[in-house]
């Protein structure tokens, strides 16, 4: 029998080598394929609504700095899913991930409205430092485990003062003025003497021109957006509070998806994603109320210290008290968790890098 030649059997085994190799190259490019997740916002897009962009900085930057291994649609303006049923549609996974408002769906997210009552927090920074403190204690967790969903970050804006068409240079000057707000700011504003008036952010300018009322609570950003100076030039710094009863949630099974470092870095670019967003959105509204000082176009009035501390007083007896005992009504710890905001709310003030 004729053996084999060298050259025959290294060709042999050549080709041996390459189809023993190939089912090793196979799970490097199914590993390259990216996670693909959708996003629910009900406000406008994040290139035209600095809101937008404030709090959903996190899932942007995060997407941004995966290299192409999470790919992120994002749909806007309630388009997948209306604002008021984001919870039980990421529950059911109609969507991954997105913002969801304590508020507009009652009784499901219950502890987590703590940072939506009035006048408990009022600056970006601090309020989404703390709704991310607070989302780590048991009872939180085990409100959004409910719903199989898991903590991401906070989405705030700044806090509401008094726009009117006449100086209100106390709480004094409020009595029996009509004021445009709604919810728990509405109750706090009758409790000082003031008449609430309900009716939607497009309405106010109007009302506020024929005299309909004599002002309206609104932060800076969102009243300059809708023209309210023109109508209404005096800006009272009587704050009655921000909103921070709003997160960015994510489906805990759509979690699970993403790769162990990405996981990771959610939770490192949380303060990153809380100073970012105070830039956007806080400073934004700032300077804008700068730029109308300037112009001669807003007077700002400063309240007193006393005034400051009756709003807040009054804001605790007629709300918050309240609130803590609907919570204990469905045997939740509200107190706890009130006590534990304002705790945790005035730490993180003290230390804001955007402390004056």
């Amino acid at each position: 029998m004729t053996r084999p030649s060298f050259w025959k059997l290294f060709s042999i085994c050549l080709v041996a080598l390459s189809i023993f190799s190939i089912p090793f190259t196979e799970p490097a490019t199914a590993a390259e394929k990216p996670v693909v997740l959708k996003f629910v916002d009900w406000h406008p897009s994040a290139d035209v609504n600095v809101y937008a962009k404030a709090n959903s900085y996190i899932v942007r930057e995060i997407e941004k700095r995966s290299n192409g291994r999470l790919k992120i649609e994002y749909y806007w303006s309630g388009s997948l899913l209306p604002a008021k049923d984001t919870v039980s549609g990421l529950q059911m996974g109609v969507a991954d991930m997105g913002l969801v408002h304590s508020a507009y769906e009652p009784g499901k997210l219950p502890l987590t409205s703590v940072g939506g009552l009035p006048a408990i927090g009022h600056d970006f920074y601090p309020s989404a430092m703390a709704v991310a403190e607070l989302q780590k204690l048991p009872e939180l967790q085990a409100e959004l485990a409910k719903h199989n969903l898991k903590f991401l970050t906070a989405a705030c804006n700044t806090s509401s003062g008094i726009w009117s068409s006449k100086p209100i240079r106390s709480i004094a000057d409020m009595k029996g003025k009509k004021f445009a707000c709604e919810g728990d700011k509405a109750v706090i504003v009758k409790a000082l003497g003031g008449v609430p008036v309900t009716m939607t952010s497009t309405e106010v300018y109007q009302a506020l021109e024929k005299g309909t009322v004599d002002g309206g609570l609104a932060n800076p950003g969102w009243a300059s957006d809708y023209k309210w100076h023109e109508v209404a030039p005096y800006y009272t710094e009587l704050l009655f509070g921000n909103t921070a009863g709003i997160i960015n949630v994510i489906n805990k099974n759509s979690w699970d998806k993403i790769p162990a470092d990405l996981q990771k870095m959610f939770a490192d670019l949380v303060e990153e994603a809380a100073i970012k967003g105070h830039e956007i959105y806080q400073s934004n509204a700032e300077n804008k109320l700068k730029g109308l000082v300037d112009q001669n176009l807003v007077t700002v009035i400063k309240p007193s210290e006393k005034d400051i501390a009756l709003l807040e007083k009054t804001a605790e007896e007629v709300v918050w008290v309240d609130w803590a005992k609907k919570m204990s009504a469905r045997g939740l710890d509200g107190q706890k968790i009130l006590d534990q905001w304002r705790k945790t709310y005035r730490k993180y003030a003290q230390s804001s890098p955007f402390a004056h």
